[in-house]
């Protein structure tokens, strides 16, 4: 057995490894396509594997799914929808909602029917209310979600039933994707005229303050708040490369320059409970900010360009993303939060030497965690490596502080059997064998 595990390490030095992994990845990778999927799709995150897209033209609904990371998109019928869609949100790998967005009269949000393959309507706007360009559910609480067209309706049962809750402004908020929602009190979007401006509530819609977010523009089409409700960030299609950002509720924004690259109307993802925060252009470039905003760097996007619109889910502290863009094309994102933000479970303590510790729990269904320590600052790599000797991870490839860390494995694509995870630090190398039993 001995020789059997030194062979498959001269493999995993001499191979060459041809399969790159989702799995924090930090940076965006290739995620197939779709066809047709119209100029404005939207796309919304399950996690790493299960996503959907919405988007056609006018009469020519399309909505797509992925269930396998992006491997194969699933074109699903829509049966009792009537045109486009410009928003969606994903449930689970069965249950999504959608919203029309060519139309100007009884606009339709729709959840399909699983069993049946077919959408149902769910809520109508009344006469001359716009089109649902909005469409969005808490991430804390996914009973609460919110729809916009020229009028806000609130759901706190997972959108069985909803509640108007007029906004006292009409025909100023048809800024697609811009609706900011924490929580079922504290909710708001971007206005598409006049000053750059947001509306927005801190009482479930009883009240409704207008504020001026002090930036050039009129189309305010960027709009998030951290969970805290004090952090929030705004811009418009004309304010690259300046953003504004305010500390106290909204009630004050400054600018914030984020640095060239992105143009045109913009759409701003904030991962909850996190400090990371995203930024796409019209012109698909693509920022990120890991201190609430403050500082941006620019992101590759797989060569792909015409990226219209993005979404962000955070499990098991790896923040998986999907953006789509005009021609169909999709890319993926893995980022780990502990890699974004160097931090370690004790950097307090600096160990003696360098070590890789057993995974825990082994053997292990689907999530395991990795653990090692670094006495000094270094660059590190953990790669996992099928029975083979073929790469089927990088779980971490980034500068790190000296400390003790622990990262989550999700080996949920995996098939049932042995891997081996190699450790690289400051010259140092280990590898372990781990049992994933489904």
């Amino acid at each position: 057995m001995k020789k059997f595990l030194k062979a498959i390490i001269l493999l995993f030095t001499f191979s060459l490894l041809n399969l790159n992994s989702f799995l924090y990845a930090q940076q965006w990778v290739l995620a197939g396509s779709v066809p047709n999927p119209g100029l404005t799709p939207s796309i919304s995150v399950v996690n790493a594997n299960i996503a959907w897209i919405a988007g056609g033209s006018a009469n020519t609904p399309r909505v797509f799914r992925t269930v396998n990371g992006g491997i194969n998109w699933e074109s699903i019928p829509t049966t009792g929808t009537i045109t486009e869609l410009s928003c969606i949100w994903a449930v689970n790998s069965d249950v999504a909602l959608v919203g029309e967005g060519a139309i100007n009269s009884y606009a339709r949000l729709y959840r399909i029917d699983p069993v049946s393959v077919v959408w149902i309507k769910i809520l109508e706007t009344g006469q001359n209310d716009g089109a649902f360009n909005n469409l969005i559910f808490s991430r804390t609480n996914p009973s609460v979600g919110g729809a916009l067209a020229d009028e806000m309706y609130i759901t706190t049962n997972g959108g069985v039933n909803w509640v108007l809750k007029p906004t006292g402004v009409v025909g100023v908020s048809s800024a697609q994707n811009s609706l900011m929602l924490v929580d079922g009190n504290f909710f708001g979007f971007g206005l598409m005229n006049g000053a750059a401006r947001i509306r927005m509530t801190e009482n479930g819609g009883s009240t409704w303050s207008t504020k001026s977010v002090n930036l050039s523009g009129n189309y305010t089409s960027g709009f998030t708040f951290k969970e805290d409700k004090l952090v929030g960030l705004s811009s418009t299609s004309l304010s690259m490369p300046y953003i504004a950002r305010t500390t106290d509720g909204g009630n004050s924004w400054t600018a914030v320059n984020i640095g060239a690259g992105l143009s045109g109307i913009t759409v701003i993802k904030w991962v909850p409970g996190t400090s990371v925060v995203y930024i796409i252009g019209a012109n698909g470039a693509v920022k990120r900010s890991i201190n609430n905003g403050l500082t941006w760097t620019s992101m590759q996007t797989a060569g792909v360009t015409g990226l219209n619109h993005f979404d962000f889910n955070k499990v098991n502290n790896i923040i998986c993303g999907y953006a789509v863009s005009s021609n169909g094309s999709v890319i993926k994102l893995a980022d780990s939060i502990l890699v974004l933000t160097n931090t370690s479970s004790n950097l307090s303590e600096t160990p003696g030497k360098f070590k890789l510790h057993q995974n825990y729990p082994n053997p292990f269904n689907p999530v395991t965690n990795i653990k090692f320590e670094l006495p000094k600052n270094s660059f590190v790599t953990i790669k996992v490596y099928d029975i083979t000797g073929k790469e089927v991870a990088e779980l971490v490839k980034s500068e790190l502080k000296a400390g003790i860390y622990e990262f989550p494995l999700n080996a949920e694509n995996f098939s049932s059997g042995t891997y081996l995870y190699k450790f690289e630090a400051g010259g140092f190398t280990d590898v372990k064998r781990m049992v994933l039993i489904k």
